[in-house]
């Protein structure tokens, strides 16, 4: 049976009220959009969000890593990014390329895409899209790696590579390799997975996936899927290389990037968000157990206002949520890139 997503929005803010049908989704309304201002003297004011945002509960606190190519981490009171905004300045990185004193795959940044307690005692896995350039341009080279730290994200290891993709990077620069993703702790089947973009033999670019049982997610324990299981290798240490990517094949109609995962506790099930390309929408897929993906749903944006880096935040932060969340996004980005932060409410309907 068809169900029906109803999106309204705030007309100042040029995002349409429409309504898109989507076959075996839950009912779901969205609410007026907020703008959340970036006050001048913010570190990198107007750029943000740039992919993920990282949550991570600390005693009474929230801690939420910024993703950039140098990170940040913010304190506050909430998981919402509007309350973080004070803490962010440059005395506040934490992770990437001004941190890292090598050149290697990282060389040029180091996004987090996923922040994870490992312990009750400071000890965190960082999930990191990660590029390496050929010059000042910003082309890129891209691939995913993993970094611990042992003092609640206050200071980081270098990182190693997790999922390359199956060609190095060349000596002509163009835009190449694989990342802008997410990372979920699937704790009923004690793995990890991580979401990213990838360059398929059939379907172009991609949301594809990986795993690893490992219980920190370790480099060299991560495998790709192949259309049915996971069993191609992630990350060869020797060749610097991975094996081939495999679309997740009911997204790989609507390819995009920079998903958000989320376990839902009202729905009983995984929630995906993630922009597409062109145009450069949201869209919105469901999982029982987050390896068959319904086909994916248009819910914000349209090509007269692209909307990019969604993240799905809730009261109890980026990695569960109830029948309320909050969608958070950029939109109206610039030609120098800079863009607005903003978001919205997600209240879940039905089951």
């Amino acid at each position: 049976m068809k169900k029906r997503f109803i999106v309204y929005t705030a007309a100042a803010l040029l995002l349409s009220a429409c309504s898109f049908d989507y076959p075996e989704a839950e009912n779901c309304i969205l609410g007026p959009v907020t703008e959340t201002i970036q006050p001048a003297g913010t570190f990198f004011a107007g750029y943000w969000p740039d992919g993920k945002l990282n949550l991570v509960k600390n005693a009474d606190n929230w801690e939420l890593f910024w993703a950039e190519a140098k990170d940040v981490k913010t304190t506050a009171a909430t998981p919402w990014p509007q309350d973080h905004i004070s803490g962010l300045k440059s005395a506040n990185v934490v992770f990437g390329k001004d941190i890292s004193s090598i050149k290697d795959f990282n060389e040029n940044g180091s996004w987090f895409i996923g922040v994870f307690p490992l312990d009750g005692h400071g000890k965190y896995a960082g999930f990191f899209h990660a590029e390496s350039h050929w010059s000042d341009d910003g082309v890129a080279h891209k691939s995913i790696g993993v970094t611990y730290s042992n003092d609640y994200g206050k200071t980081w290891e270098q990182g190693e590579p997790i999922i390359v993709d199956s060609q190095p990077k060349g000596s002509t620069p163009g835009w190449s390799g694989l990342g802008d993703g997410c990372v979920i702790r699937d704790e009923k089947n004690n793995r990890w997975i991580c979401y990213y973009q990838g360059k398929t033999d059939f379907n172009g670019n991609c949301i594809c996936m990986a795993m690893s049982e490992d219980p920190q997610g370790r480099s060299g324990t991560w495998e790709k899927w192949n259309g049915s299981s996971f069993t191609i290798d992630a990350y060869d240490s020797t060749t610097k290389t991975g094996g081939k990517n495999y679309p997740i094949s009911t997204l790989a109609g609507k390819g995009g990037a920079n998903p958000s995962v989320m376990w839902n506790t009202f729905l009983n099930q995984w929630v995906m968000v993630y922009h597409g390309w062109d145009p450069k929408v949201v869209y919105i897929s469901y999982s029982r157990d987050a390896i068959n993906w319904t086909r994916p749903a248009k819910l914000l944006g349209d090509k007269s206002n692209p909307i990019w880096y969604p993240n799905l935040i809730s009261s109890e932060g980026d990695k569960t949520g109830g029948q309320d969340v909050r969608l958070y996004f950029s939109y109206q980005q610039q030609e120098n890139g800079k863009r607005k932060l903003a978001w919205c409410t997600l209240h879940f309907t039905g089951k």
